[in-house]
């Protein structure tokens, strides 16, 4: 039997929302035997949840889950736009998040892609690793 560990937030369009998302990370993961992936986790919340502050519309939704040996990370917006992973200068301040989390996937193994909604314009973008749970205490 698979059993599956999710937790979800909601957030806005300001920019210090993207805290709150890291929060629920900080949160949940302990709990589910991964506390020593918060980091990890916190990295690509951020990176997708910028992403959607930015770029999508709301509502914004977080969901973090564990099955299998798998973290997801999943964000959805209701905008129309698609991530574009490009190739920032040197220079630039911005333009890295879709390389940063492509080299996480190839690192832990996992995925990234993006599911669009069917009624609308709307999509979820995810991001996938694998991980382990530590073994529970005694």
């Amino acid at each position: 039997m698979t059993s599956e560990l999710s937790a979800a937030c909601r957030i806005g369009r300001d920019p210090i929302e993207v805290g709150r998302a890291r929060e629920l990370a900080r949160q949940v993961l302990p709990g589910w035997g991964l506390g020593e992936h918060i980091g990890l986790a916190e990295l690509i919340v951020s990176e997708l949840a910028t992403n959607a502050v930015r770029h999508g519309d709301e509502p914004i939704e977080i969901v973090l889950s564990y099955v299998s040996g798998d973290l997801w990370t999943e964000v959805h917006d209701r905008g129309a736009g698609r991530p574009i992973r490009r190739q920032a200068a040197a220079d630039e301040e911005q333009g890295r998040g879709l390389e940063l989390l492509d080299g996480l996937t190839e690192l832990y193994g996992g995925a990234r892609g993006v599911a669009d909604d069917r009624d609308g314009p709307g999509k979820t973008v995810y991001v996938a690793v694998s991980v382990k749970a530590a073994p529970a205490a005694w």
